[in-house]
């Protein structure tokens, strides 16, 4: 390759790196089960959108704000889906799952709107 040519796509694959390391983070679906070990209830909240930004961490703390019924859950895993599609087949899976166990499984109602 020439030095020319060299010259001319160097700037120009900066500007594609750069461009793509700036993109937003992509929007995601996910939900979170509590008590998922051994119950002896079980609680399933709605799918919720996020994005690939949130870490697990601040997923749990925003599912302790938004749902009382997680407040004083230690036992909380947190589930990531691409479609909602996914999520929602995945609650119900899980729930039927839970109840092979004879567990209790309550499934959580969405809170209110945030403004």
């Amino acid at each position: 390759m020439s030095p020319l040519r060299l010259l001319i796509l160097l700037p120009l694959l900066s500007c594609i790196v750069q461009h793509s390391s700036a993109q937003e983070p992509k929007v995601i679906h996910a939900y979170a089960v509590g008590n998922w070990r051994n119950g002896p209830v079980v609680y399933i909240t709605p799918l919720f959108a996020t994005t690939e930004a949130f870490t697990t961490p601040m997923l749990l703390a925003r599912v302790r704000q938004d749902y009382p019924e997680f407040k004083d859950i230690t036992d909380i895993e947190v589930q990531r889906f691409a479609t909602a599609e996914e999520g929602e087949l995945s609650r119900r899976e899980l729930k039927a799952k839970y109840r092979v166990r004879q567990l209790e499984v309550r499934m959580v109602e969405a809170p209110p709107t945030r403004p």
